[in-house]
């Protein structure tokens, strides 16, 4: 004790000791701005954004409006640099280049496992989707590919359509809904219904959805950057995901044992596969990619429905266009919706894909360079080891270089193709096989909502599906204009892009 008291008796007073923090403070700031004016850049890397803040760069400028903070520094920078976010280095690249280089880009230089698995691992669980050995992913999507087919989506069509009708029933005949909220509840129906199983449906309305609660609270932008802190929030995560393993094993095993095995549904598709190797695919894998596939579908279909009907909600004319185009398909709006009809919907299938141009779910994907450097040719630009590649779809497919008036919301374009995007020369590597059948598309394409090359998303199907006949249903069944009267703004504080509120539709019942 004579110790402790002799040293805190030679301590200044508290006073000093808070002029030499505050003037140790000053000289980090100083060395960090200082050290970004005086020390030359080096030609061979893409230009640094400058940032104020040691360690925490430009993450507030990004955090609050990461389109204008991207834009913005493409004016000042070019297609290709680099800004620091809470200690971590993110290159951009823009345009259609950018977009190859970032989606194309071998897996021994950068790797999408290293850059989510980390925060993932928590959520789908070990050993499945960036958990796996690459080769093993690859068969995991093509056991998940397979189970979304179009004999299974000429089943799902009904159902999606009866499911929606339900789920609307009670709503009265007129009356006020949160878009974003009413869909994300309606897609997480239609897909338990659809791919998760009738067991894990009938239990929708009670447990299977507080767990999903818990494991989205481990998917938010804190989670990328801090992927394990010692709060409740990931303590729930965490056991959210053991109980939805459980679930989805007792499930498997009473499948089993009562010799239930004549299910359409992708739960039954990846009990019946096997790996390579010939061993069946354990229930905890089943289990993880069935949470992917949750995840994946429900994120990105809840945001988009609920961008379609906002937009449509402000053009009447361009709905009454749609009805018109049912009725020509379909004969009248009485009619079942089919899957074959669906795919030849051009007007609503162009209403879709502008959503996903003016509003992509997910704005930005990333890579982590794994090797010493990573080279971007065209610009002969090296990219060091650690630092993140990041395409961002929500910056190129909003560029006038490749859209006119890109901006305004207009479904036509895609039928009328007279955007400078129509005359681009594709990629030739939209047939390439990573394992999971052809990627279907360039990566060299200014709009990618599902990314490309062998990290595509490969429920890009059952998701327009999905969507096409979510709005083709309601839109047969109300008439609904914009609460607020205008179309909201973006929300960038969530990992999937989603309207600010209030974005309320006021709905009336159709005769």
């Amino acid at each position: 004790m004579a110790i402790v008291s002799t040293l805190l008796g030679a301590m200044p007073p508290a006073s000093t000791l808070a002029v030499y923090l505050v003037l140790a403070v000053g000289v980090v700031f100083a060395i960090h701005i200082l050290s970004q004016l005086i020390i030359p850049a080096n030609p061979k890397q893409p230009p640094n954004v400058f940032s104020w803040v040691p360690l925490l760069g430009n993450a507030v400028q990004f955090g609050m409006d990461p389109i204008s903070f991207i834009k913005d520094c493409q004016k000042k920078y070019g297609d290709v640099f680099t800004f620091t976010m809470v200690g971590k280095r993110v290159t951009v690249c823009l345009g259609a280049d950018g977009n190859q280089f970032v989606f194309n880009a071998k897996q021994n230089l950068s790797s999408a496992a290293e850059a989510y698995n980390h925060m993932t691992k928590f959520v789908f669980g070990e050993e499945v989707v960036y958990d796996a050995p690459h080769s093993v992913f690859m068969e995991q999507k093509k056991f998940i590919k397979a189970g979304l087919n179009s004999d299974c989506f000429r089943v799902h069509v009904p159902l999606i359509q009866q499911e929606t009708l339900d789920f609307f029933s009670d709503k009265g005949a007129t009356g006020e809904f949160d878009a974003y909220n009413t869909f994300a509840a309606l897609i997480i129906r239609t897909a338990a219904r659809c791919l998760m199983g009738k067991e894990i449906y009938n239990n929708l309305d009670e447990k299977v959805a507080d767990l999903y609660y818990d494991l989205d609270q481990g998917f938010k932008p804190i989670n990328f950057i801090f992927p394990n802190l010692p709060l409740p929030s990931y303590r729930r995560r965490d056991a959210a995901r053991e109980k939805m393993k459980a679930l989805y094993s007792s499930i498997i095993q009473r499948r089993r044992e009562s010799n239930d095995m004549d299910n359409n549904d992708l739960l039954q598709a990846l009990m019946d596969a096997t790996y390579k190797d010939g061993t069946h695919i354990p229930d905890h894998h089943v289990a993880g990619m069935l949470i992917a596939v949750l995840f994946g579908g429900q994120h990105t279909s809840a945001t988009t429905s609920a961008w379609t009907l906002l937009e449509l909600a402000a053009q009447p004319e361009l709905v009454k266009a749609l009805r018109a185009e049912q009725i020509e398909k379909f004969g009248s709006l009485n009619a079942d919706i089919t899957f074959d009809a669906l795919k030849d919907m051009p007007l609503l299938d162009a209403t879709i894909r502008e959503t996903l141009r003016l509003h992509p779910p997910i704005f930005q994907m990333m890579r982590k360079v794994v090797a010493d450097k990573i080279v971007f040719e065209k610009y002969n630009l090296e990219i060091p080891k650690g630092n993140h590649l990041c395409a961002a779809p929500g910056v190129t497919q909003i560029d006038e270089t490749y859209f006119n008036e890109p901006l305004k919301y207009n479904p036509y374009r895609w039928l009328e193709k007279s955007d400078p995007v129509n005359q681009m020369e594709q990629g030739d590597d939209a047939n390439i096989d990573y394992g999971f059948g052809a990627v279907g598309i360039s990566s060299r394409s200014p709009f990618l909502p599902f990314g490309a090359g062998r990290h595509r998303c490969i429920g890009e199907q059952f998701g327009y599906l999905q969507l096409k006949t979510i709005v083709s249903t309601f839109i047969r069944t109300f008439d609904f204009e914009l609460a607020t009267g205008k179309v909201p703004k973006s929300d960038y504080t969530s990992m999937v892009v989603v309207p600010e509120h209030p974005a309320n539709i006021r709905f009336t019942r159709r005769a």
